[in-house]
C-alpha cells in the first residue's frame, strides 16, 4: 500500500502545475511597476526567453525579496528551467531554496490571508510538492501535501468570489475523484479528505477556462489539454487545447511536444514528422536556450517516435 500511495501522490502533484497569476502585456523596455514585472517575467519564461528572464531577476531580486507575486513568478521559472534540459541540477538548488524563503516569509499557518495570497501559497506548496517527490523525497511531499490541502480547504466555496479558485479547486476534485475511482486501496486515506469528484473536477476547470479571466483560461486550457491525453486519450479533444496555448505561445517546446505526441496518438505520422521539423527548427533558432536545452525537447520527440515505431511492429 505505501507504495501505491507514493505512487498516487507522485502523479496527483506532478500534474499539478503552478499557476500563471497575471496577464501577459505587449513588450516594452520600461517596467513601470511591480505587475509589469511579473507580467514581464511569467511572459519570457512560456516564450522561452529565458536570458531575458534571467536579466530580470538579476536586475530586480534584491529589491523584490518579500514580494509574494514576484517570488512565485520566479519560481515558475525556474521549474520550467529544471524541465526544460538534462543539466538541471542547478535549477533544482534554485528552486528549492526559493521555495523554502518563501515559506519563511510566508507561513502557512498564519491567518488573516486574502484570497489571491491563499491562491498563490497553494500553488507554492503544490510545487514544493513536486521537487520532493523529483528527489524522491516522500516525508517532505507529505508535509507539503499537509500544508497544501489546509490551504485548499480554506478555498472551498470561494470559487464564484475569486474565479482562480475554480482552477485549484477543480484540480483538487478531478486528482482526488480520479485516485478514488483508479485506486480503490487509497480509500481508507482519502477519507479523512474532502471527497473528489472527476466530473465536478472537470466542470471547474471549463468553469475557469471559459471565465473570461485570460490567465486563469490559458492555465485550464493547459490542464484540459494533458487531462484528455493522459487521462481521457481523448487526442482530438486535447488537440483543440494544444493548438490554442501554442497560438499564445509558439516559441514554446513543451506545447509543441505535445501536439507531436498527440499527432503520434492519432497514427498521423506524416504530421509528427512535420512537428518534429518545427521542434527542431523553434529549438535551434532560439538564442536564449542553452546548447543543453535545444536538444532536450528534440531528443525526447524522437525519443517517443522510436517508441511509437517499436508499438506498432
Amino acid at each position: 500500500m505505501t507504495i501505491t500511495i507514493n505512487k498516487m501522490i507522485r502523479f496527483c502533484f506532478l500534474s499539478i502545475f503552478c499557476l500563471m497569476l497575471e496577464t501577459v502585456h505587449s513588450e516594452t523596455t520600461a517596467l513601470t511597476d511591480d505587475n509589469r514585472l511579473v507580467d514581464e517575467i511569467y511572459k519570457g519564461t512560456y516564450h522561452f526567453h529565458f536570458q531575458k528572464v534571467d536579466s530580470l531577476i538579476l536586475l530586480n531580486d534584491l529589491n523584490h525579496a518579500k514580494n509574494l507575486r514576484y517570488n512565485l513568478a520566479v519560481v515558475n521559472y525556474y521549474w520550467w528551467r529544471l524541465i526544460s534540459g538534462e543539466e538541471n541540477g542547478k535549477f533544482s538548488s534554485m528552486v528549492s531554496k526559493r521555495i523554502e524563503q518563501i515559506k519563511t516569509n510566508f507561513p502557512a499557518g498564519k491567518s488573516g490571508r486574502n484570497d489571491e495570497q491563499l491562491f498563490m501559497l497553494i500553488s507554492i506548496y503544490a510545487y514544493s510538492a513536486r521537487i520532493s517527490l523529483l528527489d524522491y523525497s516522500y516525508y517532505s511531499a507529505l508535509n507539503d501535501l499537509s500544508h497544501y490541502y489546509s490551504l485548499l480547504k480554506l478555498s472551498f466555496g470561494k470559487e464564484e468570489v475569486y474565479t482562480s479558485f475554480y482552477l485549484t479547486s477543480g484540480l483538487y476534485y478531478f486528482f482526488a475523484g480520479y485516485a478514488k475511482e483508479k485506486m480503490p486501496l487509497l480509500t481508507p486515506l482519502l477519507y479523512l479528505y474532502t471527497p473528489g469528484n472527476m466530473e465536478k473536477g472537470i466542470r471547474y476547470i471549463k468553469k475557469a477556462e471559459l471565465s473570461g479571466d485570460k490567465e486563469i483560461s490559458q492555465e485550464a486550457k493547459y490542464f484540459l489539454m494533458k487531462i484528455n491525453f493522459d487521462v481521457y486519450q481523448n487526442f482530438t479533444e486535447s488537440a483543440k487545447y494544444c493548438h490554442q496555448l501554442m497560438a499564445m505561445y509558439p516559441e514554446n517546446l513543451l506545447f509543441q511536444l505535445y501536439m507531436f505526441r498527440i499527432s503520434l496518438a492519432l497514427d498521423q505520422v506524416s504530421s509528427a514528422k512535420a512537428r518534429l521539423a518545427v521542434i527542431e527548427s523553434t529549438a535551434r533558432n532560439n538564442s536564449q536556450l542553452t546548447k543543453d536545452e535545444k536538444e532536450s525537447y528534440t531528443r525526447l520527440a524522437k525519443k517517443y517516435l522510436d517508441a511509437y515505431y517499436k508499438k506498432k511492429n
